[in-house]
Parts: structure tokens; sequence; C-alpha cells
């Protein structure tokens, strides 16, 4: 063997690799579907009522006499038989910039707020409209009332109230005072507002095939 044919005997053997294209490289997105988002925890002013009515009717113990909650009212609707106590909201204001809670899929943004709301308490039969108020406002004031709101809802909180002022001044439609008092009452509240965490819900990619080939050249 020629010193020539011992140098080629040790050429190492190369390796090549060939690719293939199958497809061109393609990024596509699905974006969620409207009833894929989570059901988000806010109130409107009728569930506000709601809420706020269950807890007056363990509020104001009457004996002799049903409690009427009168769950928003305008001009135009006349009282409701007495005893009763007409609610309703008169502002909203915004206490916090907005915060976030994640689930697997979304972002929840949500913020707090404070909720004002006037009760107008009409007194009939054996409980006086200043009795309502003043019950009202001592379990109200009282942690009592933070036990029984945990019961009704998790966005809804009773901060305080004013003081009762009698309403003097008050004629029902056959012109004759009614024996009435409000009150003005604050809730912190927390509405939450959804928003999808990313742009879509799911990724679908096609890549680029590579295939490995083995060729073996002696040179």
């Amino acid at each position: 063997m020629t010193d020539e044919n011992k140098i080629n005997d040790k050429q190492p053997t190369k390796k090549t690799t060939k690719v293939t294209k199958k497809t061109p490289a393609k990024v596509t997105a699905k974006a969620p579907k409207d009833g894929e988002f989570p059901k988000l925890k806010k109130l409107t002013h009728q569930e506000m009522y709601n809420l706020v009515g269950k807890f007056l009717q363990k509020a104001i113990p009457i004996t002799g006499a049903k409690l009427t909650v009168v769950k928003g009212m305008n001009s135009r609707v006349s009282p409701p038989k007495t005893p009763c106590v007409i609610l309703q909201v008169i502002k909203k204001e915004r206490l916090s910039s907005t915060e976030t809670r994640y689930t697997d899929k979304h972002k929840i943004l949500w913020y707090r707020s404070m909720v004002t709301m006037s009760m107008l308490f009409m007194g009939g039969g054996n409980i006086s409209a200043l009795e309502m108020g003043q019950a009202f406002e001592a379990r109200f004031n009282d942690s009592w009332a933070t036990d029984q709101f945990e019961k009704l809802s998790d966005i809804l909180f009773p901060l305080y109230s004013d003081d009762v002022k009698i309403e003097e001044d008050y004629i029902n439609d056959e012109d004759q005072y009614e024996d009435s008092c409000s009150v003005d009452v604050y809730f912190e509240y927390h509405p939450e507002v959804g928003v999808c965490e990313e742009s879509a819900k799911e990724i679908v990619m096609n890549t680029l095939i590579a295939d490995d080939e083995e060729d073996s050249q002696d040179e």
C-alpha cells in the first residue's frame, strides 16, 4: 500500500444534512369565544336593593305588621302601605385604581367604589319612622351588619350611615304630613370587568421539517 493510499484511508466520513421543505412556516391565532369568558361579579341597582332589603327585614323588628321595602322609586309612584322603607341609589364614586386577578385563561380587572343609598322610613301601625330609622342605624353601624352582609354578598360591604333626619315636610298624595325620616348609608362595592389575558386563546404553528441523511463518501 502506497503512502498516498494510507492517507486516503484516514480521511473521515462526511455527514451531510438535507432539509426538505414540507410547508411554509405559518402561525394562526384562535380568539376565545364570548361564552368562554368567566361570569363577572357585579350588581345591578335592583340586585343591591334586594340584598339591602333582606338586611332590613332582620334589622328592623316589627310586631304585628309587615315591613314593606320599596326598591327604587320615581315621583309618579305612590308609596306603599306603611310601615315601609324606600331605597334609592343616589351616588357612585370610584375609590381606587384598577386591580387584577388571574384565571387560567383570563385576567379579571376590578376596583373599589363607594355606593351611597338613600333610605326613607315611613312609620305606621305600632312603630314610628324614627324608631325604624334608629333601629336600622344602630345595627348598620355595628359589626353585626358586616357579619350579615358576608352571608349575602362578597362584593358589597357596609361602611357607615349618617345620622337619621326627621322629614317634617314630607306630604303624601292626600296632602297629609307623613311620619317619616331619612338616612344616607354608604357601601363599599367591588365590581369586576373581564379582559382576556392574551390576544388569542390558542396558537397553532406549522414549522419546517428537517430530514437527516448520512452520506458516506470516500475521497
